[in-house]
């Protein structure tokens, strides 16, 4: 019984850990924290902004390129220029 007890609290603590560690998709609301946008890499930060464009100001992603970011770790800010072709 003692061995069943352990193995089930062990399956419980893995299956947290593997929850708690599993990556999410960032988004620009309050769920995604700021240092997780500024550890993020250039191409998740590139999907991210342009997939808000799209949403937000309905431009297509064909007309959309990310010309630089540009991250501050120091002042926790991160700045995008995105060029849109006509």
């Amino acid at each position: 019984m003692k061995r069943f007890l352990k193995f089930m609290v062990l399956t419980c603590f893995v299956s947290i850990i593997f929850i708690s560690c599993e990556k999410k998709p960032l988004t620009l609301d309050e769920n995604t924290s700021m240092k997780t946008l500024l550890k993020a890499s250039d191409k998740e930060i590139t999907e991210l902004v342009i997939s808000e464009a799209k949403k937000m100001a309905n431009i297509s992603s064909e007309d959309l390129t990310v010309d630089y970011i540009l991250r501050d770790t120091e002042n926790q800010a991160i700045a995008v220029k995105i060029l849109i072709e006509e």
